[in-house]
């Protein structure tokens, strides 16, 4: 189990990396599918993103929410290899900032700027990850 948990561990900034990614792509593609359809019906009239659907927990909101938790695992895992402070502060404040921008819309509250929210803190953990994995592999390196 030990062995497990530390090749998990290795792979952490990999995991968020791709999860943070495949959280961008799927709000992209997302987004995309909606204002399509929102100019195909013609109800394009509405300002913001307010098109008249509402976020269930059907397969998208339990794919959103396990986004959510690898994300969180993920930045726990990264930020105990981390050796500094200030890259740690930014991953979490970022998983902070994605993870209610990203569950926010559940009860109701979508406008634009939230979504801009979310595929921001989305770059910026990838950015974090990368930062991470780089360093990472810089002081084990030279160890």
């Amino acid at each position: 189990m030990y062995l497990l948990k530390k090749e998990f561990i290795r792979y952490t900034d990999q995991i968020g990396i791709t999860g943070s990614f495949i959280c961008l792509v799927h709000c992209i593609i997302t987004s995309g599918v909606m204002i399509g359809s929102s100019i195909v019906s013609l109800s394009a009239h509405h300002h913001g993103h307010d098109h008249g659907h509402h976020h269930h927990l059907d397969f998208f909101g339990i794919l959103d929410i396990s986004m959510i938790l690898v994300s969180g695992i993920a930045v726990y895992f990264a930020s105990q290899k981390s050796h500094d402070p200030l890259l740690k502060n930014i991953m979490w404040g970022s998983y902070s900032l994605y993870s209610v921008s990203m569950l926010v819309k559940y009860i109701g509250f979508e406008p634009t700027w939230i979504t801009v929210v979310s595929y921001s803190m989305s770059l910026v953990l990838i950015g974090c990850h990368l930062i991470n994995l780089k360093s990472h592999k810089s002081c084990s390196v030279n160890v």
